[in-house]
């Protein structure tokens, strides 16, 4: 009771806190408004629209990336992004799927089919290249590790197995999970900002420590402190979907409210198919 409790504060604290930074707009008939639908995530608007989840946070000045609602008004870019120049080639590695080549060149999943004239996103296979138009340079860390091999570092395990169990997390499930998401890098940092070890937004590490755990950690420098944060989000996305480990798993990749509301998109799926077969090859119960 005392968890539910603290999660119902802390979700309705982070909602109090969006509603006042990102109150509900009058629809504009502009085609450069979008109104949110049921369903409908920042990252699916930016492909909708040609733009960049970065952007649109930038844009409408958005503190908390993960919740949107219905009827809500998503100012877009006046005019397309620029590309950048050049066109290089990509080898697909195993455990990439079209969109997450996309977030690590900070381009959209469209232009990238149509790069590539793909009409089906998940036909794509390891070793198969890829152009990636407007991508001068290669990305600086990839978001999602290939799992093909187990990490080696005791000392890591000893600390997730440590920060996992106080969240009365299974330790297999976070360690894959970080595994597949930094490659157990605290220096990791996503195109899209996301940072440490288990990949967390600025603003989701900000609402933790204000609304949640309620001092100030070091999750951009310290690898504890990123792990501790991650499994605590973690812990309170299980109690919000009911200890469903799929949609929690779901909901940290591509957001609580979508995931709630029913939309499950397919790199969302092979993303929690992702963690659990790493658990299952590497840490078994």
């Amino acid at each position: 009771m005392r968890i539910m409790w603290r999660l119902a504060a802390a979700l309705g604290a982070a909602l109090a806190l969006w509603l006042v930074a990102n109150g509900l707009a009058v629809a504009d008939e502009s085609p450069r408004h979008h109104p949110v639908a049921s369903g409908d995530t920042l990252w699916s608007i930016a492909d909708k629209y040609d733009t960049s989840v970065d952007e649109l946070v930038k844009l409408n000045d958005i503190k908390y990336p993960d919740l949107l609602l219905p009827g809500q008004i998503i100012k877009l870019p006046e005019r397309d992004k620029p590309s950048q120049p050049g066109t290089i080639e990509y080898e697909v590695q195993p455990g990439d799927y079209l969109s997450k080549i996309a977030t690590k060149f900070d381009i959209t999943t469209r232009a990238l089919a149509e790069a590539n004239q793909i009409s089906d996103m998940q036909l794509i296979v390891p070793r198969q290249k890829l152009k990636v138009p407007g991508a001068a340079l290669p990305p600086i860390e990839p978001t999602v590790q290939a799992a093909t091999h187990p990490p080696d570092d005791p000392d890591t395990e000893k600390m997730i197995d440590q920060l996992a169990g106080e969240q009365g997390l299974d330790p297999g499930m976070v360690k894959a999970l970080a595994w597949l998401e930094s490659g157990w890098r605290q220096h990791a940092v996503s195109p899209a900002g996301a940072i440490g070890f288990m990949q967390l937004m600025p603003t989701t590490a900000q609402w933790l420590e204000q609304s949640v755990i309620g001092t100030d950690l070091h999750e951009d420098a310290s690898s504890y402190d990123n792990i501790k944060m991650g499994t605590r989000y973690l812990r309170l996305l299980f109690d919000a979907t009911g200890g469903d480990k799929d949609k929690a798993l779901a909901s940290y990749y591509q957001g609580y409210a979508a995931t709630m509301s029913g939309v499950m998109y397919e790199e969302t799926k092979r993303y929690v198919e992702l963690i659990k077969e790493t658990e299952g090859r590497y840490w078994p119960q």
